[in-house]
């Protein structure tokens, strides 16, 4: 029955997103020209999230990508950007092969990020690297754009309890800084974890 209420609300997601305020489809989000386009050849520096090399931490990474025309747009590219190997020493918080299949925005600010299998799967387990993981993407997406409020990761299409059983993630979660190394400038939490 949850199956099916879920299939039901990602159905009304995707029928229901928003651009400006105005309707649009989800064949608008995998139009390759407004999610590749620069607009008007500008960076935005964006903050990514990457194990430390002794592996005790998360830490920021700024990195710069063309700016597109919206929200939903730029948060895809921070998306995928931040499943990317990072450059050495950093260490990604992401088995090898996983991939963003799909990305939401909901009215209220929740974005619903959907990965591949692998993302579970091929986890290397234990609470730590689970935390890093989930965290990695939930700041980089809640950290960039104040208009995303929170993050629910979605696997192959389905609300899943956890990755590798420690994160719990059958709700949206905020900003939670308490794994990032060195940053006392932001907020320790949306959520007041």
């Amino acid at each position: 029955m949850l199956t099916v209420a879920i299939v039901i609300f990602i159905t009304w997601i995707s029928g229901s997103l928003f651009k400006n305020g105005q309707q649009v489809s989800e064949n608008t989000l995998e139009n390759d020209s407004e999610i590749n386009s620069p607009e008007n050849n500008q960076l935005q520096k964006i903050d990514l999230y990457y194990i430390s090399e002794d592996g005790s931490a998360l830490v920021k990474h700024e990195v710069e990508i063309s700016k597109t025309e919206t929200l939903l747009a730029q948060a895809r590219i921070v998306a995928e950007q931040q499943l990317q190997q990072p450059e050495p020493p950093l260490l990604t918080p992401f088995p090898d092969g996983t991939q963003l299949r799909a990305f939401f925005l909901a009215p209220n600010g929740d974005a619903f990020v959907d990965l591949s299998q692998e993302v579970s799967l091929a986890h290397p387990g234990g609470s730590l690297d689970e935390i890093f993981t989930v965290y990695a993407l939930v700041n980089s997406l809640t950290g960039n754009f104040p208009d995303i409020r929170a993050v629910q990761i979605l696997i192959e299409g389905q609300e899943v309890d956890t990755l590798a059983g420690h994160v719990d993630l059958r709700r949206p979660l905020g900003l939670n800084m308490k794994w990032v190394s060195g940053d006392d400038s932001l907020p320790l939490s949306k959520e007041g974890l």
